[in-house]
């Protein structure tokens, strides 16, 4: 491994923490400690020099590429395009030590003030009030009046200003774990990781679900061979991307059990999923529907046939969304959904959440609690329950 010429270094005291000076192969280099506890610092500092002269240390010439590349090829670790696009395209051959709280905050404002961001903003926000100005209508409701279409107006643009920044902070989020896995492996300090300018009170959430009452308009409208895809995602809160590969091999001989792999579950772990009530009866239909005909083992399970387009068509019949069939562009209520009506609706039946998460593959408590968004409805029967106690 690379030797390097090292001096002594030593310490220096700037306010109440200590910082550490080291001369590297010439060049004169200043970390913080983050400590005002002069032992302590002198340990840091030979840490530093330490580490220094054996090589594990790039200094302050590392850039950003280099820690991009050990990040997603030594760690393994995966980054959605988008993000990796925008982080390459500003920190393009910057060093690390350059990437500052001000260099983070000029990222931010980057970022969103690019010609495509903006134009994606204007038009979700024209989508998002249309939307909600059509559930504020429906059901024949009279018109709006000045002062609550201005608030439909304000709240939504709240709504998707803080999506934006929500997506901002998922970039900046990524750049943090990647000076966090640098300070694992040892490749830098943990005082050399800047301090990340996250937006807090970004709460752009969905809240979407399905009302049974709603479920059953969009059955009415939704064509019948969709009919066991949609209750079945409706129970399971399966995403509808995973569902649609489910086959008929993953059910067992005596067609009791739905043996779901890991690779399509949402934490990656295999589940099993019973198909039979105790008293014997089916719980889907296609269980039934599995007994009546021999099915091929790949043979998908559900028929999935135009299902994006025949739900964005009843949600738009129902005021549940709004469809533009010209554009392709689509607002409101998505088969995702599923997922937080079958989260919210198990919590609702006092199902434990351990036992719900385990159905639902959410593994940490925080993201279940994102999917299980308790309705006025629910909160109401709690308090009756405890009243008539």
């Amino acid at each position: 491994m690379l030797q390097h010429e090292i001096s002594e270094g030593f310490l220096r005291k700037v306010g109440r923490n200590y910082f550490m000076i080291l001369t590297i192969d010439g060049q004169r280099q200043q970390r913080r400690t983050g400590t005002a506890v002069e032992v302590k610092a002198a340990e840091m500092l030979e840490d530093w020099k330490a580490q220094a002269k054996s090589g594990v240390v790039e200094e302050a010439r590392l850039r950003y590429e280099a820690m991009r590349d050990e990040y997603i090829q030594k760690g393994g670790k995966q980054v959605q395009e988008s993000i990796l696009r925008d982080l390459n395209m500003f920190f393009k051959n910057i060093r690390i030590s350059a990437i500052t709280v001000k260099k983070l905050d000029e990222f931010r404002t980057w970022r969103e003030s690019l010609a495509q961001v903006v134009e994606y903003r204007n038009e979700t926000l024209a989508k998002e009030i249309s939307l909600r100005i059509q559930k504020a209508t429906s059901n024949g409701r009279k018109k709006l009046s000045p002062g609550q279409k201005e608030k439909i107006e304000e709240e939504a643009t709240t709504w998707v200003d803080n999506g934006v920044k929500a997506t901002t902070n998922r970039r900046l989020t990524v750049l943090r774990a990647m000076f966090n896995f640098l300070v694992k492996r040892g490749t830098i300090q943990k005082t050399d990781v800047p301090s990340f300018p996250i937006a807090n009170n970004v709460d752009n959430k969905r809240r979407g679900y399905l009302d049974k009452e709603d479920m059953d308009k969009l059955l009415k409208i939704l064509p019948g061979y969709l009919h066991p895809f949609v209750r079945f995602l409706y129970a399971t809160g399966m995403r509808s991307g995973q569902a649609s590969q489910l086959t008929w091999d993953m059910v067992d001989a005596k067609v009791t059990e739905l043996h779901v792999p890991g690779e399509l579950t949402k934490n990656g772990e295999d589940f099993t999923l019973p198909l039979m009530y105790r008293d014997g009866m089916p719980m889907f239909d296609f269980v039934t529907d599995l007994k009546k005909s021999v099915r091929q083992p790949h043979e998908p399970i559900f028929d999935t046939t135009d299902f994006r387009g025949q739900w964005r068509q009843a949600c738009a019949k129902l005021g549940l969304g709004i469809d533009n069939p010209e554009t392709q562009v689509y607002r409101g209520l998505r088969p995702h959904d599923f997922g937080r009506t079958a989260c919210r609706n198990m919590i609702k039946a006092g199902i434990p959440q351990a036992v719900a998460m385990a159905i639902s593959g959410h593994k940490t408590d925080s993201m279940f609690r994102r999917y299980a968004i308790m309705d006025k409805s629910a909160v109401q029967e709690a308090f009756e329950v405890l009243a008539s106690k």
